[in-house]
């Protein structure tokens, strides 16, 4: 089951990194609504892995699945913080700019 899940888990993120880079380049439009799919329900798959492994009842030791998941789960909580504080600056200049064309 380790190995199953460790490759899965693999192949999902690379997926996930191919789709976000296919939609930052414009290269496939409709990328990013794969990329919301996928990121929530890796999302959803970090937590309820995080809490299982790691309930207060857990004897546990780390393997490298359980690193992985970890780091993975620490970038995407930095890049997502990082990155719509980022898009909701964008938005907001877009916005303005756009409405400062249309009134001239």
């Amino acid at each position: 089951m380790y190995s199953v899940q460790y490759k899965l888990f693999t192949v999902f993120l690379v997926l996930l990194y191919v789709f976000a880079f296919l939609s930052a380049l414009g290269v496939y439009p409709n990328a990013h609504k794969y990329v919301e799919v996928m990121d929530y329900y890796m999302r959803i798959y970090i937590c309820l892995f995080l809490i299982w492994r790691f309930n207060p009842f857990s004897t546990h030791k780390f393997d490298e699945l359980d690193k992985k998941i970890a780091f993975i789960a620490g970038v995407i909580i930095l890049t997502t913080t990082a990155l719509n504080q980022y898009l909701t600056e964008l938005r907001s200049f877009l916005i303005g700019f756009s409405s400062k064309i249309l009134s001239l």
